[in-house]
């Protein structure tokens, strides 16, 4: 079992909260913190905190409500007595923030290991451990470890102390070499550079012409206003998947533009949403259940618009069907064979077939449109069946 620990004591350089607590991506460096260590595989979170404060409070609460484990602790000999002596704990050093890469150079190898960096000019900000080397922050230990720290700290401060006797143990020294983000925040300067390079960095594949060349330029231009308002990436794409609904409903009604209109309006809500999720380190599982949350309400507007169409013949509802069949084989091949690589953007997605019924809709060619939706699943479906089976 891996436990995530973070010590949150220090105030920021200009007095005006404590480190833990400065916004970065939408939320506090606490919560980027908690979330960086649960993707790693931390199964709970430890926040070693003297001092309550109303704002670590409410960002614990904030990563409780998005089902992470998390415990508060004032006393150094709480840890000891939570923690096993065989289990390991990967400590996180007040106000850094980094990357998942980091975490995962730790964990590759045994406990105790230390993140370092190199004795240099640009380095003089952290902690100096010997004449050449200064320590990045990041240290993975067992619980005897921990524990042995706990009863001979008395004065000292745990974070320190910890990082001492790891040292005297003999832990590895692991470079930071390969590691895009590692900064000490410590005023709101700082988070905001930080935030720009999270914001640079931040990895999130288009799933396709639409989202590449029209959404995601939106999404990267609204994200900065967006995380300054601290918004729930979950609320947007949760928002995404109500507009489709409303579509799927609307179309029922008898109303194909303001679904339509609805429809399009999705496209970039989720994109935005999946953005922030990105740059917020949101749970793999949450984002998951977005997706297919939004895939489901995507498959209830598409048998609606067959239903409504149906007074051209009911063949309407056979090629939406036709459509949700290809999609669905589209997506289970990707999922269990494999996905070509790289992956076309041509390829048909949920976005992409909303945007082709747009010119169609406007010539009042709605089932025509219906029809090449139809095609561009079915002709997708075929290309990646042929480009997984020459990558085999």
């Amino acid at each position: 079992m891996l436990t995530g620990l973070i010590v949150a004591g220090e105030e920021a350089s200009d007095g005006s909260c404590l480190r833990a607590e400065l916004p970065i991506a939408g939320q506090t460096v606490l919560e980027h913190q908690g979330r960086l260590l649960v993707e790693a595989g931390a199964a709970r979170i430890m926040i070693v905190a003297e001092r309550l404060t109303p704002l670590l409070t409410q960002a614990s609460a904030r990563l409780r409500r998005d089902g992470i484990s998390v415990e508060l602790v004032r006393q150094v000999d709480d840890v000891a007595q939570r923690v096993r002596p065989e289990e390991k704990l990967l400590l996180l050093a007040d106000g850094v923030v980094t990357d998942l890469s980091a975490a995962e150079r730790l964990l590759a190898g045994a406990a105790p290991s230390i993140l370092v960096l190199p004795d240099a000019a640009e380095t003089r900000g952290w902690e100096l451990i010997d004449a050449s080397a200064r320590w990045a922050g990041l240290l993975l230990a067992d619980g005897e470890l921990v524990r042995r720290t706990a009863r001979m700290l008395g004065e000292w401060e745990l974070q320190s102390t910890l990082l001492r006797n790891a040292i005297q143990s003999g832990a590895e020294r692991v470079p930071v070499q390969g590691i895009a983000i590692l900064a000490r925040v410590e005023d709101g300067g700082a988070a905001q550079l930080v935030e720009q390079a999270i914001s640079r960095g931040a990895t999130r594949r288009p799933t396709g012409l639409v989202d590449r060349y029209v959404f995601d330029p939106l999404a990267r231009l609204l994200a900065p206003k967006a995380m300054g308002a601290m918004v729930d990436p979950g609320l947007l794409r949760t928002g995404s998947a109500a507009l489709l609904m409303l579509a799927a409903l609307l179309l029922v009604g008898g109303w194909r533009w303001p679904a339509l209109i609805l429809a399009l309006l999705s496209g970039p809500l989720d994109t935005l949403g999946r953005h922030l999720g990105a740059l917020s380190l949101r749970l793999r599982r949450d984002r998951e259940r977005s997706r297919q949350l939004r895939l489901a309400a995507a498959g209830a507007a598409q048998l609606a618009l067959g239903w409504n169409l149906r007074e051209f013949g009911w063949g309407s509802v056979a090629m939406a069907a036709a459509t949700l069949g290809f999609m669905t084989a589209l997506l289970e091949h990707q999922r269990w064979i494999g996905k070509p690589t790289p992956r076309p953007l041509w390829l048909a997605e949920t976005d992409l077939l909303i945007w082709l019924l747009l010119p169609f809709g406007l010539a009042g060619w709605w089932t025509a449109g219906l029809a090449v939706q139809t095609l561009a699943a079915f002709g997708s479906l075929i290309a990646v069946q042929r480009l997984t089976r020459r990558q085999s």
